[in-house]
């Protein structure tokens, strides 16, 4: 977790959560193409591989607390049981991904995020204990808060047609190093193989392949700097069935080779 001024940050996605809120300073967030205002209060939860970028108006600067953390933390647990695996698949919910919490609601958010900042910086037993019931606390608090919001008729639309790929989404990140394709994964879920390509350009501007290959270029990047297996193996442990394609597509994401790259790790 950080706090941290900001002017702008260019347009990016990432394969973990991020959790914000807005301290001080004015601006404008894009999520997916949808702009949303930023201000004292302003709360975003940016589920993994959505494509966000924000700005701060002329002369204004964004001061921010950035939460960050893998989408296993909550939804690999018994957690899971409680609602917040809906929230970050997309379901049961019609409403934004960001709120506007004023008064007291802001007064309360405020001091809970203080916490979750304290306790991120300091070294005291039980801190991975305590930063997660800190961070269930602050996500519950979001899910209430959002909940209270009522929505647009677009916005709801905007929901129920992105159901399902929040499924498919966590699917992926759980099998990636299985054999998977499109079709199998169409198959699965009962999409139609176009349908399922055009929600990943619409929810993701990227193929699914694409998609796929990330996840597996990130798991062979922790291989490679972390143990001694051949690049060849390193290639089969991480989901690819072909080293030329391996190597092809670890040169086109990294801009070098992974003999490279273990060298300069």
């Amino acid at each position: 977790m950080k706090k941290k001024w900001y002017t702008s940050v260019p347009s990016h996605r990432h394969d973990f959560i991020e959790f914000s809120l807005v301290l001080a300073g004015k601006g404008k967030e894009r999520i997916n193409g949808i702009e949303h205002d930023m201000r004292p209060g302003t709360i975003v939860l940016l589920l993994p591989y959505q494509i966000h970028e924000y700005r701060a108006d002329i002369d204004e600067k964004l001061l921010m607390y950035i939460c960050n953390f893998d989408m296993k933390l909550i939804t690999a647990g018994p957690e899971s049981a409680w609602g917040l695996h809906d929230l970050f698949l997309g379901l049961g919910s019609s409403q934004p991904a960001y709120i506007q919490l004023q008064g007291e609601a802001y007064e309360e958010c405020l001091r809970l995020w203080e916490r979750i900042y304290k306790e991120h910086n300091s070294s005291l037993p039980w801190k991975p204990i305590m930063l997660k019931a800190l961070l269930l606390e602050a996500l519950s608090l979001f899910v209430r808060s959002r909940d209270s919001h009522e929505t647009t008729r677009s916005e709801k639309q905007t929901s129920v047609s992105s159901k399902s790929i929040w499924s498919i989404v966590q699917y992926v990140y759980d099998h990636y190093l299985e054999p998977l394709s499109l079709t199998s994964l169409a198959e699965r879920f009962h999409i139609h193989p176009t349908q399922l390509s055009t929600h990943f350009g619409e929810s993701f501007g990227i193929h699914f392949v694409d998609f796929l290959h990330e996840l597996r270029i990130r798991h062979a990047c922790s291989l490679l700097i972390s143990s001694d297996l051949p690049i060849s193996q390193v290639a089969y442990e991480s989901g690819f069935s072909s080293y030329p394609t391996f190597s092809r597509t670890f040169l086109r994401i990294k801009g070098l080779t992974p003999s490279e790259y273990r060298k300069r790790k």
